[in-house]
């Protein structure tokens, strides 16, 4: 059974409990110091700054982070501050780790800041935030499916990262976290930025490695190239558009970054199966 508790005052992370939703409120700015089991932190309103093995990061609205578990924390936490914490029991994410690889080991994630936006883990986050927000009923009925979803979500996510290095031949631990950095860090570009024109050579001054390598390193993490992702973000907010705007499709494909309405809607008719209009109009 997954325990869930509010609290509007200083949280006693030192007795934390495994597989639980924590929601805090932070009335004033607070440093707390505590050991981890796996925890996924994620940010609603405001922003905390974590210090473990050596590093300092910053998590800011609609991001998050994974911690692994007995990692060492110290949390600086700004006033008004609201989150969302999952305390993952180790035995849990070990039995659904090793339901998937056949492998007797408790994984190790690679500690990096995560964008919702980006990957299955944010979209499923968005939603139990929403869900919270707004139908708090259904989050309470459904609160142990939920933690059970993400923890899938979680694990499949870093199988495949963990697969995809292998197949890169990298091992290191240090060098696969500063890799995927990197390559999260230009998903978020690309979505900041999806309304400008993009390519690869831009890209590649903006994350600070050379076009070969971001294409090459891009594609095998994320299974498609910088590009191609590109455009799909671009569609997808096209859809989001045409189905809760009035906008005009001339004004959405330059709001998506579309540099004529022809190209536009032959790239939408070829990935979606239909024109924008037709889209619109179901």
């Amino acid at each position: 059974m997954v325990q869930f508790e509010e609290i509007t005052d200083i949280p006693d992370y030192t007795n934390q409990l495994e597989n639980k939703i924590l929601y805090t409120i932070h009335p004033k700015t607070v440093s707390i110091s505590y050991e981890s089991t796996y925890t996924l932190k994620y940010i609603i309103e405001g922003e905390k700054q974590y210090s473990f093995n050596n590093q300092d990061i910053k998590v800011l609205k609609n991001q998050y982070l994974i911690l692994n578990s007995k990692s060492k924390i110290t949390t600086e936490v700004k006033r008004g501050t609201k989150g969302l914490s999952f305390f993952l029991a180790p035995e849990l994410i070990h039995t659904i780790y090793s339901y998937h690889t056949n492998k007797k080991l408790y994984p190790e994630f690679l500690e990096v800041i995560q964008e919702t936006s980006t990957n299955n883990i944010g979209l499923f986050l968005d939603n139990i935030s929403y869900l919270f927000t707004y139908a708090p009923f259904t989050f309470k009925h459904q609160i142990d499916e939920l933690f059970i979803q993400l923890c899938e979500t979680i694990i499949s996510e870093q199988i495949t990262i963990d697969e995809r290095f292998s197949n890169l031949k990298i091992i290191k631990y240090d060098t696969k976290k500063a890799l995927l950095q990197r390559i999260l860090w230009t998903k978020e570009y690309l979505h900041d930025n999806m309304s400008k024109p993009i390519s690869l050579e831009t890209l590649s001054k903006t994350i600070g490695v050379s076009k070969y390598y971001l294409h090459r390193l891009f594609t095998e993490l994320t299974g498609t190239t910088p590009l191609k992702y590109l455009t799909y973000i671009r569609l997808e907010e096209a859809k989001n558009k045409l189905r809760h705007s009035k906008h005009s499709i001339f004004e959405i494909a330059t709001e998506c970054g579309f540099d004529s309405i022809s190209y536009f809607s032959n790239t939408f008719k070829k990935y979606v199966g239909c024109s924008p209009s037709q889209y619109r109009s179901k």
